[in-house]
Formats: structure tokens, sequence, C-alpha cells
């Protein structure tokens, strides 16, 4: 059976691709890019916002009906920052609750996202330990802090394709990727947050288990709109 999935887009443009500027030609270039892919098939619809922590960092996130479909990221290269040495990376998200990602994160005033890379390699009570405390880590921020100062909406899950990737922290040289995506009432919001006992605890079984963030997966803040 078919099976919705989340790909996720992160990439660096140059500073003169203004979207936001309906008189930038680059900017419209670009946009024509993010909209040709509804003719895609299997596309659903697409959302994407610049990053909070370098504004030339953009996510772009399209929603698939079918866990096979993918835009190709070759497209972006005219757009991209000549000096930057990463190229895009894209990510397949499977996430629970199953969410259309535009819907759900347009929402959002700003959506913290946030790629949590563990050892490959575990046994299947260290995998079950910790599927416990990612639950236990959401349950601290949406169950137990106030409604004023927890998440606005809440997703996870683990990233599809690829399915591992080179990391030399861990002890095979690659390593899984488990996915959050955070919607907050600002960023100021999610750093109160981090402050509580409740945040402190709930994370700590994680970062004992997480590796170092992969380039260009480090946590983002980002303000997303419809394409």
């Amino acid at each position: 059976m078919s099976q919705s999935i989340c790909q996720f887009i992160f990439f660096r443009v140059k500073p003169s691709v203004k979207p936001e500027d309906p008189s930038n030609e680059e900017g419209y270039a670009f946009m024509e890019v993010l909209r040709a892919t509804k003719y895609h098939s299997g596309f659903q619809s697409s959302s994407w916002g610049r990053t909070v922590e370098d504004p030339n960092t953009i996510v772009w996130v399209v929603d698939w009906n079918d866990a096979h479909c993918s835009t190709n990221t070759t497209q972006l290269s005219p757009f991209l920052e000549p000096s930057n040495t990463q190229a895009p990376t894209s990510i397949y998200v499977d996430l629970s609750p199953p969410v259309k990602c535009t819907a759900t994160l347009t929402k959002n005033p700003v959506t913290e996202l946030f790629a949590l890379p563990v050892a490959s390699e575990i046994s299947v009570l260290e995998s079950r330990q910790l599927s416990t405390d990612m639950i236990n880590f959401r349950r601290a921020l949406v169950e137990q802090l106030p409604q004023q100062a927890g998440p606005k909406s809440w997703a996870m899950g683990h990233v599809d394709r690829p399915g591992k990737l080179p990391h030399a922290k861990s002890p095979d040289g690659k390593a899984i990727l488990h996915f959050f995506a955070v919607g907050w009432d600002s960023v100021d919001a999610h750093v109160r947050a981090k402050e509580t006992d409740n945040f402190v605890e709930a994370i700590r079984p994680l970062r004992e288990k997480m590796l170092s963030p992969i380039p260009g997966l480090e946590m983002k803040h980002v303000s997303f709109q419809m394409v």
C-alpha cells in the first residue's frame, strides 16, 4: 500500500535570491521551480521558509502521497550560493502522527526542525528504549508543561530515505536519523521551554544516545509559508 511521506530539502541560496520581492527576477524564477513541483505525480502540497539561524538557508517541504515520490534537487542549482560546499540535503520522513506537513507547518508561527542521529547498529532492547525516551520527551513538553508554555504542534518519526548516513562518531561509521518538527509561538518560547526542569530531564536520555549533528541537519527554526 502506498504511504504518504514528507520530503525536507535544506539548501543555501545566493543573497540575491529574494522570493519575497515581487520585482526580484531570481526570486520569481526560484518560486517557479517550487511551483512546478505540483505537476509531479504524487504531489499533495508544499511550503518553504528561511531559517532564523541563517536567512540564506531555506527549507523546502513537499508532501507526497506515495513514499516513492520525490523531486530532483538539481533544479535548485542556479540559485545556490557558489561558495557553499554543502550540497542540498534531502530527507524523506515518515511522521507520526501522520500529518500533511504543509497544513501543519504553515499554521505554526515558527517550527523547530531537529534531526537526531544515533548509531545504526543498536540492539532491539536499545531501539525500544530509544522509542520510549522519545515518547517521554514528547509527553514532557506536550502534556506536562503549562499550555501557554508548550509547543503548538508536534510531529516526529524516522527518516525513511536515506536509511543510513555516514557518521565518523558511530561505531560502524553510519547513523540512522529520527526527526522532530515542533511548532512554537516563537523562538523565545522554545528557549524558555528548554530551561524548564521537564525539558532538561526528558532530553537527557536522548542526548546520551545521540551522535553529533550531521552537517546541514543541525537544529533550525523556520516560519513556513505555502508555495
